[in-house]
């Protein structure tokens, strides 16, 4: 008979589990505009428009750190915005460029084409480094591997961030300073010509970027104490007072750079350069995963303060398929970004109609507002990243790990300078190794215990190091570690347990598995070889609490007899149970621990009245058992 049961990770049931069955499925937006009421809709029109007047300035001044021209910027904050709001799950999250992304561009992309030889190129290159990133967010989510994302752990982000917030600030110094200084995202490339040419200062302009930080800064201080500015737009309201000034006072005569003319429309559709994909895919990798990370950060964060569950898997699609189609308008990368989100959901956002608003706004601004934009200066696009980026350096994080954890602090450490001296693609490459090595590091030396009890009724059992006054079973030895029992960390399972018989001298090794979530096959012969070199010295091996998976496995192998019931274990049958000589064809396997401890009591005592020596053809397995307990001895008191 022919099952009809669907393999889960087969192709077939991925397409079917992916595959939307409503319009409201399709589109979450249909949903949560349903639900809205009269107040909620205004209250997305407001936010719209608050966000939409930040992301002016802000989009400019990302495509100006990516190398790209004003509009670029512009553009990106339209389509990327239309497509996530209808497929994306967060309700306040607002997606468009970010400096941290804008600067990978920029590092990945120099590298192909210098920006000043063929900006139009460059410009297309940047698209299509947009669609690649977009298809792998895309594939990710379609295929449910957000669990990728992971291998990225919070020490290596704050270290990378805190890092390439540092070289983007200083990336600016050109534009403050009015200086010819090349481009690199590695610091040293960035403060040696700096100090040399810094008697070359232009002075107003960096008293106009001075000013405009001091401002921003004081501006954001303001709103913290005050509810009534908390929805001021200073950074628009810094370039329209500046493009006055600046058309009044003829800034670019006298030497201030200025943004020059925007070319004004709605953008064109456009094709990639499909012959770079290749070149570009290592820095899409990079921009898919660390752009997913941040955009997801704020929006779960957002989502739990207001109640509604959160879809990694949704959030990349919808992200990816937000680049996808920028890719074809002349957008730049994109992701969700902290100040813009924030921003949009203090101002009251309750969906993403809010972003369909700012989105609209925007193709206002490339229609109509662009030539306003011509005598904007240049060092105010700086002071505003510079701003920007200036929260993004977590100090306190270093202080905390330094205090809490060394290991992680090496790691964000390690990850901070990689990328502040190497490079932003190397230090996120090299940070990501780190995080790997450790994560294996960790797992084949994990913690363990040996137990012992606390309580008689009911009987508890507990690490000895915490719990000193504790009284071990007689002759028998509890031992729990506290991973999965695999390749990695088989042989140094093997070597403890012979280092801790060697100690207590037990008659019974009982292998306590509550918190051995798996065994493979390497773990599983390990298994085995403990349990003949017991039998050699005549000791019994016990198991006992592991997951039903892990039963099943161990049973099927040969290791362990029938346990029955997953409610209660019978007694073991007679070729599972050790003979007094030590001498056992499979492991004794309980579901508990004082059904174990009952278990090898008895065998205690039937030891303890037998008395039965160990037989002299098993001389050969003793010696070898007693030959490793003595060198794992030496090796603990060395």
């Amino acid at each position: 008979m022919t099952s009809n049961v669907i393999d889960p990770n087969s192709i077939k049931a991925i397409i079917k589990a992916n595959v939307p069955h409503s319009l409201d499925e399709l589109f979450p937006v249909i949903g949560v505009v349903k639900s809205l009421s009269r107040e909620d809709l205004k209250s997305d029109v407001v936010a719209g428009l608050t966000v939409a007047v930040m992301v002016v300035p802000q989009g400019m001044a990302y495509a100006a750190l990516a190398q790209l021209t004003p509009e670029i910027g512009l553009y990106s904050c339209i389509m990327p915005i239309l497509v996530y709001a209808l497929f994306g799950s967060s309700r306040q999250l607002a997606v468009g460029p970010v400096a941290m992304v804008a600067l990978l561009t920029s590092a990945g992309l120099s590298e192909i084409q210098d920006p000043a030889e063929d900006p139009v190129r460059y410009q297309r290159l940047a698209s299509t480094l947009a669609l690649v990133v977009g298809l792998l967010q895309a594939g990710m989510g379609f295929l449910k591997l957000e669990f990728i994302a992971r291998f990225l752990p919070h020490p290596v982000l704050s270290g990378f961030t805190s890092a390439a917030a540092i070289v983007i600030g200083c990336s600016q110094l050109k534009d403050i300073f009015k200086l010819s200084l090349p481009r690199s995202e590695r610091l040293q490339d960035i403060l040696d010509p700096f100090f040399n040419k810094l008697g070359e200062t232009h002075g107003m302009t960096f008293g106009v970027a001075v000013s405009s930080i001091v401002f921003l800064l004081a501006a954001k201080r303001v709103k913290r104490k005050s509810k009534a500015l908390k929805r001021f737009p200073e950074a628009l309201f810094l370039v329209v007072f500046f493009i006055l000034v600046s058309h009044y006072a003829r800034f670019a005569e006298k030497g201030v750079r200025t943004i020059g003319d925007v070319p004004a429309g709605f953008p064109a559709p456009q094709n990639v350069l499909w012959g770079e994909i290749g070149a570009v895919m290592g820095t899409a990798v990079s921009i898919a995963l660390v752009g997913f990370l941040e955009s997801f950060a704020v929006a779960k964060t957002i989502a739990e303060k207001e109640g509604y569950r959160m879809s990694a898997q949704r959030e990349l699609v919808g992200l990816g398929l937000a680049n996808v189609v920028g890719a074809f308008f002349k957008c730049m990368p994109t992701t969700g970004g902290f100040s813009r989100s924030a921003v949009n959901y203090q101002a009251g956002a309750k969906s993403t109609l809010a972003s369909l608003v700012t989105a609209l706004f925007m193709i206002i601004t490339v229609l109509l507002l662009t030539p306003l934009f011509t005598d904007l200066p240049k060092p105010i696009l700086s002071a505003i990243i510079v701003v920007a980026v200036a929260t993004l350096v977590d100090l306190r994080e270093f202080a905390h790990l330094w205090k809490t954890d060394k290991r992680d602090f090496a790691l964000v450490f390690a990850a901070f300078l990689c990328t502040l001296f190497w490079g932003l693609l190397q230090g996120i490459l090299v940070s990501a190794g780190l995080a790997v090595v450790i994560l294996v590091q960790r797992v084949a030396s994990p913690h363990s215990a040996v137990l012992v009890q606390i309580c008689e009724d009911p009987p508890t059992f507990r690490n000895r190091e915490r719990f000193p006054e504790g009284k071990p079973v007689p002759k028998t030895l509890i031992y729990r570690m506290d991973a999965p029992l695999f390749y990695a960390n088989a042989e140094s399972f093997k070597d403890e347990l012979a280092r801790l018989t060697a100690e207590l001298d037990p008659r019974v090794i009982i292998v306590h598995g509550g918190a051995m979530p798996h065994v493979d096959s390497s773990g599983a012969a390990v298994l085995e070889q403990v349990r003949e070199r017991c039998a050699a010295r005549g000791k019994a091996l016990v198991l006992c609490e592991f997951n039903g998976p892990t039963r099943d496995a161990l049973r099927t192998a040969g290791l362990t007899g029938d346990t029955g019931g997953e409610a209660s274990s019978p007694s073991p049958s007679d070729d599972a149970t050790p003979t007094p000589s030590g001498k056992t064809k499979r492991i004794d396997m309980f579901l508990t621990l004082n059904e174990a401890v009952a278990r090898a009591k008895t065998l205690v005592q039937i030891a303890a009245k037998e008395d039965v020596a160990v037989d002299v053809d098993d001389d050969a397995a003793r010696q070898s058992f007693d030959a490793e307990a003595r060198t794992a001895v030496s090796a603990r008191d060395a």
